[in-house]
């Protein structure tokens, strides 16, 4: 299918209404006490990552028929080979939920040839949704949609995401404010961060350590449609499709460099 053909437009509403109900459902069991499963790799599940991702596997799988679904609870999907796919991560920041502190959200991106064209970005808390595609990027809010831009960075320095928390992030967290001119860090789960830059209430992104591609895809374009930027650390091409859906370190910019 072309890009120019794919019903972006015109079935945002219905996207949009899909990654609401999941964080709806997210929302209600985070008010109960969920079970904590281990993964095989030593990461949590609960049965909001499950919910969630049946609602949006049934809906977006309606969207755009035979456009298969890769998410991170399904493992099955992610030997999926296609031009056009899904690739979701039905609950983003786990560990956020479990520990009540907030920081998570669902991310949604429609790729074509291994790059996103589309990005969704839910935050169930506070019934925000965060979305590009066409080189335009908007926040919807209790029915309206209004234009993201990310900001300039600012005389007195750059507010810095970092990811990490504990001991282990600081020779990291130190490095990067010898080389940035950094006047605030602030600590966040989940791909929230990508939101904070693209709203303009933040400029540098960092991470180093490896994370998913669900992780980063519906940022990625979310900041990049806003006007911002997302490089290799060493300032290449971040590419998708790679072997076992594995990222490598990256960085964030608000604004070009």
């Amino acid at each position: 299918m072309d890009e120019d053909s794919l019903p972006i437009k015109q079935h945002i509403d219905k996207l949009i209404s899909i990654v609401i109900r999941a964080g709806e459902r997210i929302s209600d069991l985070y008010q109960q006490n969920v079970e904590v499963i281990e993964k095989s790799d030593g990461s949590p599940v609960t049965e909001a990552d499950k919910e969630s991702h049946n609602i949006l596997a049934e809906g977006l799988s309606k969207l755009i028929p035979g456009t298969p679904v890769i998410s991170e609870e399904d493992e099955d999907s992610w030997k999926v080979k296609s031009d056009l796919y899904w690739l979701i991560d039905p609950l983003d920041g786990t560990k956020g939920f479990i520990y009540k502190s907030g920081d998570f959200c669902i991310n949604v991106a429609l790729m074509k040839n291994d790059k996103p064209i589309l990005g969704l970005i839910h935050i169930p808390l506070t019934k925000e949704t965060f979305y590009a595609f066409d080189n335009k990027a908007w926040r919807y809010y209790e029915g309206k949609s209004l234009v993201l831009q990310t900001r300039a960075p600012p005389n007195q320095g750059l507010t810095l995401l970092l990811g990490g928390y504990g001991l282990k992030f600081q020779k990291q967290q130190d490095f990067f404010l010898k080389s940035y001119p950094v006047d605030k860090v602030k600590h966040m789960r989940s791909a929230i961060k990508f939101c904070y830059i693209a709203n303009g209430l933040a400029d540098l992104y960092i991470r180093v350590t490896p994370c998913s591609e669900w992780d980063t895809a519906a940022g990625q374009i979310l900041v990049e449609c806003a006007g911002g930027l997302m490089t290799k650390l060493d300032g290449s091409t971040f590419m998708y499709g790679k072997p076992k859906l594995i990222n490598e370190g990256f960085v964030v910019f608000g604004k070009k460099p």
